[in-house]
């Protein structure tokens, strides 16, 4: 499994957050975060990212977790994203611990996806 970049996540974070035209204050009020986090979390200072916050900077600003993780917010986005909106509601709602353990069971499936495509790719099939 790969391991995130914090600093490039932070980098990606604060690009897209600049192509939305937004501020950091702006951006910490969709995601319910607070100003100084996401300074924090552009900047790459932020050692324990945790999988809740992540989910909800990128449902703030309308990309996938991936996109934020490999920087690949240049691919074209799709209009409607009414599943991750509906993703975040429900992470909220529940108690933190176990938002935050299936926060991190999304995280790993999307990566065991990722790797499988990439096996697949890499072999022709």
């Amino acid at each position: 499994m790969k391991m995130i970049d914090i600093k490039a996540v932070g980098a990606n974070i604060a690009d897209i957050r600049r192509k939305n035209n937004l501020t950091q204050e702006q951006l910490a009020e969709l995601a319910g975060l607070s100003t100084n986090y996401i300074a924090r979390v552009e900047r790459g200072e932020i050692q324990n990212f945790s999988a809740i916050n992540m989910l909800r900077i990128a449902a703030a600003l309308d990309v996938s977790i991936d996109e934020l993780a490999e920087g690949a917010h240049e691919k074209e986005k799709l209009k409607s994203k009414p599943h991750r909106k509906e993703l975040n509601k429900l992470l909220d709602q529940m108690g933190h611990e176990t938002s935050e353990l299936l926060s991190q069971s999304f995280i790993k499936t999307i990566h065991l996806i990722q790797d499988n495509n990439s096996k697949h790719e890499k072999s022709g099939k």
